[in-house]
Order: structure tokens, then sequence, then C-alpha cells
């Protein structure tokens, strides 16, 4: 593993994790998109495992997080989600000069990330995407909650977004706890480890919850939009309460119309972090199955 940067939009030095192919014959590239209040750093395991089996694999750190957290509140910065669509676009033009492309790249975005990897689906040439605890929300929800975050936005006192508290409610759905995030996982280890992290877990702000609501909704109204070559694999523990079952295999379903393949993992039992779960290796080998059989 090798910790890399690239210049951002503002100047800003964005840090990202490289882990290179430990074979000869490089498969292929793998882009991930890591998930709200948790650093590159979680993806270690998988990345070298990954790496073990022939593919490249570049991890971006997303401001708010990890290195770029700086304040106790997580904030994606002046002009919110704005500036990390600036960032996604700058990491994959500078990922271009290793000859990473759309025709050779499967993104993979954990929850916060997945809305991110639907919407490079959405708005550019990728055709690959594993998409893992998928959080999108129907339309009058999403809606509704963008209404609540802009008032909250105006609240200049209002540091902590009230929709933090959503969590403690998916969390007391498995009672009695644990810990505070057995929502996220079973294994008692990594939810005990999630919890020591100064850079995991941490109150986001109104700006931050309001940016993930406007990628609900860009998902919502363009979806269809995605690359009709494209193969997606849905990541999802029949547990998650992050989820709407529902909603997503609407979603599916439409996409299926529009003859995008489409494969599922069904994680039985499973919470939020498949690739945190107690059978986190079974997880693994699925998705390299799925990466090492895409293009047949």
């Amino acid at each position: 593993m090798e910790k890399k940067y690239f210049e951002s939009f503002d100047g800003l030095q964005i840090p990202y994790l490289l882990f290179e192919s430990k074979r000869a014959d490089v498969k292929n590239n793998v882009i991930i998109f890591h998930g709200m209040t948790e650093p590159v750093t979680r993806y270690e395991e998988f990345g070298e495992f990954l790496a073990a089996n022939g593919y490249n694999v570049y991890v971006m750190e997303i401001r708010g997080h990890g290195d770029l957290k700086d304040s106790e509140i997580g904030d994606f910065g002046k002009k919110g989600i704005k500036n990390v669509y600036s960032d996604v676009d700058m990491f994959l033009e500078h990922l271009s000069q290793y000859g990473v492309s759309s025709e050779n790249t499967v993104i993979f975005g954990h929850s916060m990330g997945s809305l991110m990897a639907t919407k490079i689906g959405i708005e550019k040439d990728f055709k690959y995407f594993i998409l893992s605890g998928w959080p999108v929300k129907p339309k009058i929800p999403v809606w509704s909650a963008s209404v609540v975050s802009f008032f909250e936005k105006l609240l200049f006192f209002r540091k902590k977004s009230t929709f933090n508290k959503i969590f403690i409610g998916y969390n007391k759905s498995f009672a009695p706890n644990k810990s505070k995030v057995d929502w996220l996982t079973r294994d008692e280890l990594e939810a005990k480890k999630y919890e020591q992290d100064e850079f995991c877990g941490y109150a986001v702000s109104p700006k931050f919850f309001s940016g993930i609501f406007q990628m609900m909704r860009i998902i919502n109204r363009k979806y269809k939009q995605i690359n009709k070559d494209s193969k997606i694999l849905v990541v999802y523990g029949t547990e998650d309460r992050a989820l709407n079952y529902g909603y997503i295999n609407k979603l599916l379903k439409n996409l299926r119309k529009n003859k995008i393949k489409i494969g599922v993992l069904e994680n039985k039992d499973g919470r939020h972090e498949s690739l945190n779960e107690i059978n986190k290796h079974k997880i693994y080998d699925e998705i390299l199955e799925w990466l090492n059989s895409k293009d047949k």
C-alpha cells in the first residue's frame, strides 16, 4: 500500500491509497469511494485482497474525513458537496495519466460512496459499478429531508444536524445493544475498533446532510440515464436498517428494463457494512468472482 496525493481545484492536497496489483497480469482497476464518517484506512484489508488477486485499487479521501477532517463536526467545506464533485472529477483526471479509464475500471462505492458512484454512472462513461449499502430513498422523503436541512443551514447556531439522530434509531433496533454501532456489523471487534477510532462516527453538519440529500435527488431524477452498457453489482445485508429495500428493488427493476445487467449479492443477516461483517471473507470472494467474470 502506498499513500499518494493529488491537487484539487483549490490547491488542497487530497490523499488517496494505492494498492498496486501483486500480479504481473493486472486484471483491471478498482476505484473505491468510502462511506460517511470513516477514513480510507478502513479499506486497507479489502484493498490488499483485491491487489493480491490482480487489481490496482485506488481509495480517495473525501473532504471532512480522515486526514481532511479539520473540525470536530464533519463538513465538506465552504461550497459543500460541490467541493466533493470537483474533487472526484480531478481524481479521475489524475488517475487517467496512469492508464485508468472508463473501459478498464470498476467504481466501488459504500453507503455515501455508493451515491457518488451512482452519480458517476449517470454523468460519465464508466460502466462497471459495485454499490454496497446503497441508501437511496424515495422522492418525497428525500425532498422533505432536503427542506429541513436547508432551514437547518440557515440557523448559524446549529452546528450539528438533527439528522445525526437517525443512527441512534438504527441502533435501537438491535437492542439490547453491545455498542453504539451495532447497526453497522455483527462483528463485535469491528464495532469496538470503529468506536475507538477518532476518525469514525462523529457528528456532521447540516450542510453535510444537505449534500447527501442532493445526491439522492439527482439519482431519483436521473438514474435511468446510467450507461445502458453498464454492469452493476448491488451488495447489501438483509438486516441493514439504512436501506429501503422496496425502493431499491423498484430502481433495479427499472434499470433492468433498460437492459442494464444487475447482479445482487445478498448477505443473509448482514447489517450495513458487508466488508466488515463476520462473514466478510465470503463477501470478498463473491465480489472477486463478480469482478473476474464481469466481462463474460
